[in-house]
């Protein structure tokens, strides 16, 4: 190690890296997390990409959501065929970047030892937590890689910014304001939840280096490496229809009507948030809330689920509170008197520290007041996943405390607390992380279940099916596209077909079958029915008959054509 000038730190640093990847590719290799129909979309692009040369620029039929995952997912197709574990690899990639990234960025705002400790916690997760990681449905993983790549390039550039220095032994910085440019374009065309993680860098940048940036070559570095990012964003905008385009399409998302700010819906979004959405995103793995049973385990209403969340939510939001203000402290401390220039190099220091703060508080704010908690807390926390890459900066109060030279009471106290506080999270999520691989074989079981549907298809020699979404795209993908398939309503009707052309193949089919979960809520409403009235109505109008069966959990109208 000596020689090779790698200190033990870092060597710490690459093995909890390396644990933190195997985890998850053992996770993902015994078949989590669960899969559905969302992840099928972004297979079948991958699959289209891959073999047939698509060039999508959006998850299918959205306008904001970049197709970077598939792009990604159809490169390792060609190395390693498609699969359910293919199409993830690429996600593991980059939540490793992530990690490493991280490690750096903490590194150089706080201490090696925390670094080492943020990614303990980091390297954990509950099934939650590994679900948004490692599911291929666009956007999260990209989010935490782009947007602590974002923060990290922003911090360096800040901390090392020295205009006084003659231009030609600056010039290996512009480099890295291009990159900046590019991870922070690349973010925003994977998904617009990174905002908050340009913005905020972005204000550090101009804050600490405005008069290097006013040395145009930097500028002009840093927008060339945007325009390079976000370039299959920027294209689509330039010639989009009107209510097309992405930021329309993300103020739909925010909430079309301002409802959300009515004092009594306010209200429901802070405690859904609180007691909900942060406990969720950020690893607590007791008593989960999902808004849809078959996308994962949902708990009951009960006291003591309310207390778990709550304890967590407001406990989250006391440690974030005492970091900005240990933040501000410091850097008043540091503004109030004439400091030498190191004192001056930890004002900017906090200031960046700051920085990862405030891209924290401004994602959970425009989470916050949205219809998102209003409607499902419990799925829709992902849109929150920028708080894993703003866990060194909140949770350093702890480890401060923890590390206090006060020999008085306080201190002790301090410290007592500031322990409780980590080892206390620490097992927390080590628990989540052991419960996730507990649900493997509920999740094995379903997935065996998904192929058992495509051999009934294939047996009965079905290859174009009418069924609904949360069915349709993912046995598309796992069928490998030998099964095509078309949304519909419960009264028949098309609805949210990611691919229209699917939807079409489908209805010019006369012996198309009807396929539909027994627990769909299609069926007709007396107790234990398995008849789909619409169904056999559009049948018998269209004097088609059919084979009726109900196996293996689902419907099946099959035309004799």
């Amino acid at each position: 190690m000596k020689y090779l000038k790698i200190s033990l730190n870092e060597v710490a640093a690459v093995l909890l890296i390396i644990a933190a990847t195997v985890l998850r590719l053992i996770f993902t290799a015994l078949g989590g997390p669960l899969t559905n129909s969302d992840e099928g979309t972004i297979g079948i692009m991958a699959l289209h990409i891959a073999y047939r040369g698509e060039h999508p620029i959006f998850f299918y039929g959205q306008y904001y959501m970049g197709a970077l995952e598939a792009y990604v997912a159809a490169a390792i197709f060609h190395l390693l065929g498609p699969s359910l574990f293919t199409l993830r690899l690429g996600l593991v990639l980059m939540i490793t970047g992530f990690l490493a990234s991280t490690y750096l960025l903490t590194r150089l705002l706080y201490s090696k030892t925390w670094a080492l400790v943020t990614l303990l916690l980091l390297g954990l997760g509950s099934s939650y937590v590994l679900g948004r990681e490692l599911s291929a449905i666009g956007g999260y993983p990209e989010t935490l890689l782009f947007g602590s790549l974002s923060c990290l390039f922003a911090c360096w550039l800040a901390l090392t910014c020295n205009p006084a220095l003659p231009m030609r032994k600056r010039a290996w910085r512009f480099p890295v304001y291009a990159c900046w440019g590019l991870v922070a374009g690349l973010g925003l065309w994977s998904d617009l939840l990174i905002i908050p993680f340009v913005f905020m860098p972005g204000l550090l940048l101009l804050i600490a280096c405005w008069r290097e940036l006013l040395q145009a070559v930097a500028a002009l570095s840093a927008l060339l490496g945007l325009v390079a990012g976000a370039y299959p964003l920027i294209r689509y905008n330039l010639t989009a229809a009107p209510g097309k385009d992405s930021l329309t399409t993300l103020r739909g998302l925010h909430g079309t009507s301002n409802s959300y700010l009515e004092l009594v819906n306010i209200v429901k979004e802070l405690k859904g948030t609180v007691q909900i959405s942060i406990p969720m995103m950020t690893g607590n793995p007791f008593c989960p809330v999902t808004e849809l049973s078959f996308l994962g385990p949902n708990s009951p209403h009960s006291l003591q689920c309310t207390l778990i969340h709550g304890v967590w939510g407001f406990g989250y939001l006391l440690v974030f509170a005492i970091a900005f203000a240990l933040v501000f402290w410091a850097i008043w401390r540091g503004l109030r008197r004439r400091a030498p220039v190191e004192e001056r190099q930890d004002v900017m220091r906090q200031t960046a520290r700051l920085s990862l703060l405030g891209a924290g508080l401004m994602a959970l704010m425009l989470y916050t007041f949205s219809d998102a908690p209003l409607t499902w807390p419990g799925i829709h926390g992902r849109y929150i996943i920028g708080l894993l890459i703003v866990t060194p900066a909140i949770l350093w109060p702890l480890w401060a405390g923890l590390r206090t030279m006060q020999v008085r009471f306080v201190g002790l106290i301090t410290r007592i607390i500031s322990a409780i506080a980590l080892v206390g999270m620490c097992a927390v999520l080590i628990a989540g992380t052991v419960l996730a691989f507990a649900e493997l074989p509920s999740i094995q079981a379903k997935n065996q279940h998904d192929q058992t549907l495509i051999n009934d298809l294939e047996h009965l020699g079905v290859k174009h099916i009418y069924t609904d979404y949360w069915t349709c795209n993912k046995i598309a993908f796992l069928s490998n596209d030998k099964v095509i398939c078309g949304v519909v309503t419960g009264s028949l009707t098309p609805s949210h077909n990611r691919d229209p052309h699917y939807y079409d193949i489908v209805s010019a089919d006369p012996a198309s079958a009807y396929v539909f979960p027994i627990d769909t809520g299609y069926n007709a409403p007396s107790d234990k029915s398995t008849r789909i009235p619409a169904v056999e109505q559009k049948l018998k109008s269209k004097g088609v008959k059919y084979r009726y069966l109900v196996q293996d959990d689902y419907i099946f109208y099959v035309p004799e054509v």
